[in-house]
């Protein structure tokens, strides 16, 4: 028992550490080797827990995509307004992101199971996010003649653009 919960702790640790090098340098440049000698381990153990780098970049996502969504239900259970929560997200956004390197975000959707995982993600939360803004028009917040289906494909260009491009986080 007590093997399999080091197990479990090498595996936090090697997705903590991944995810440190994979935000600061990009993916690409992140090879296998770096992370295992960050960590002090061999390249054989490290490929015991993830069979290829491609398996670590999900996990990696993963564990940040439940720390974003934690941090969005603490921002809106912090305001019943919804446009005020809006505005909080967005700069949490900008702050969070602006120490990722942008290559980061670009080499990504290079990865087929990270890509699916992520549509996985966008058709779980859409109903919620239009939940959401219908609320904001309950609140006389937002208006109702609006097409949210465009109005949230195109905060997805902008975020995209967000990401990707340095010189609009600063």
């Amino acid at each position: 028992m007590e093997r399999s919960a080091d197990k479990i702790d090498l595996r936090e640790r090697i997705v903590m550490e991944a995810t440190i090098l994979f935000q600061a340098q990009g993916v690409k440049q992140v090879r296998m080797d770096d992370i295992a000698r960050e960590l002090s381990i061999s390249k054989k153990t490290l490929y015991e827990l993830f069979s290829d780098k491609e398996e670590l970049l999900l996990e990696v996502v993963k564990v940040i995509s439940m720390s974003f969504h934690q941090n969005v239900r603490e921002i809106i259970g912090s305001s019943t307004n919804v446009l005020e929560q809006i505005f909080m997200l967005y700069r949490w956004v900008i702050e969070h992101c602006r120490e990722v390197n942008p290559l980061f975000f670009i080499e990504l959707m290079r990865y087929p199971q990270v890509q699916t995982f992520f549509e996985q993600v966008h058709v779980q939360h859409a109903d919620r996010i239009k939940e959401w803004l219908q609320m904001g028009v309950k609140q006389e917040l937002l208006r109702d003649d609006v097409n949210y289906e465009v109005f949230l494909r195109q905060d997805g260009f902008q975020i995209d653009k967000l990401l990707i491009n340095p010189e609009v986080r600063n």
